[in-house]
Order: C-alpha cells, then sequence, then structure tokens
C-alpha cells in the first residue's frame, strides 16, 4: 500500500468550506419565485461550486491525497464561488446590509 500525502490531504479541509457555499446557494435557489434572475443565478452557481468543492475534498480524503486532479478542481470551484460572490457584490445583485 502506498503511504498518504498529508500535504495535500491537509489542502481538503479548506475545501470543506463548500459546505457554507452549497447551503447558501440552496437557500437562493429555493425562492427561486420571490427572487430576480440574477439573484437566482449567482445562487446556482454558488451551489455548484460549493457542490464541487465538497466532492473535491472527499474525493481527496478517500484517495489520501494521491490524486492531483480534485485539488485543482476544488481550487477552481473555490476561485469560481469567490469570483461570483465579489462580483455579486460589486454590481449590487447580491442584497448586502446598510444604507441604501
Amino acid at each position: 500500500m502506498s503511504k498518504s500525502n498529508i500535504g495535500r490531504m491537509t489542502l481538503a479541509l479548506p475545501l470543506m468550506l463548500g459546505f457554507p457555499f452549497a447551503f447558501g446557494g440552496y437557500q437562493l435557489v429555493s425562492d427561486w419565485a420571490a427572487e430576480g434572475a440574477a439573484l437566482v443565478v449567482v445562487g446556482a452557481v454558488i451551489l455548484l461550486s460549493g457542490a464541487a468543492m465538497l466532492v473535491s475534498a472527499v474525493w481527496l480524503f478517500v484517495s489520501l491525497g494521491q490524486q492531483q486532479f480534485p485539488l485543482w478542481s476544488g481550487g477552481v470551484a473555490s476561485l469560481l464561488s469567490g469570483g461570483v460572490l465579489a462580483a455579486a457584490t460589486i454590481s449590487h445583485v447580491l442584497p448586502c446590509s446598510g444604507l441604501t
């Protein structure tokens, strides 16, 4: 049996943060009739990227860090979800508290 790659398995821990992204995206998509189309699209992208982060983290744990592809796909999904959140906040699609 080959030994595990502890470094890749350690990098899978931040990918477990895909759960809040997936849950938040699910909350946005579940009320799609009450929300605007742009917000529903943002929610769908966040839901899919959060789920991809979770799947890649589990894949890394199951393979004991032997494969590099799940780490790359989880990183891309993480960048996608962060970029979508930043773009939605800047373009005022995502409702934020504060003065209006």
